[in-house]
């Protein structure tokens, strides 16, 4: 399962980064969320959404498993932060953020992600 963007449908009301935070931190606060949007007000005002990709091939873990084997790329992808700064540096996609040293990263709500639900515009769907 994955979050599909569609960024031309993005109107920037952020519902999709205080319901990430708010469901996973019990606060509204867009720096602790796992999806964000790039403004893009004066430019061509196409907003957009960030979020894991959940790819197969993870790059933001290459340096843990070069260190580890034996990490478990299953159970990290089901976590919503990480400690390791360097895997946000890894991201190819811009798709976990980084903020006061944690790593915020899609967990996809353990199969019912929120941001879908609140997103009223339709820029966020789910694709397998």
């Amino acid at each position: 399962m994955k979050i599909k963007v569609d960024e031309k449908k993005c109107t920037g009301c952020g519902l999709c980064e205080v319901i990430c935070s708010l469901s996973h931190m019990g606060i509204v606060d867009r720096n602790q969320s796992a999806i964000r949007i790039i403004m893009d007000d004066l430019g061509d005002s196409i907003h957009k959404p960030r979020v894991c990709r959940q790819c197969i091939k993870m790059k933001c873990l290459e340096d843990d498993l070069g260190k580890n084997p034996s990490l478990n790329v299953e159970e990290e992808r089901k976590k919503f932060i990480w400690e390791s700064i360097k895997r946000y540096e890894l991201c190819p996609f811009e798709g976990c953020f980084a903020y006061n040293d944690k790593v915020y990263h899609c967990n996809l709500c353990d199969g019912e992600p929120q941001c879908v639900k609140v997103c009223t515009q339709g820029a966020l769907t789910i694709t397998e």
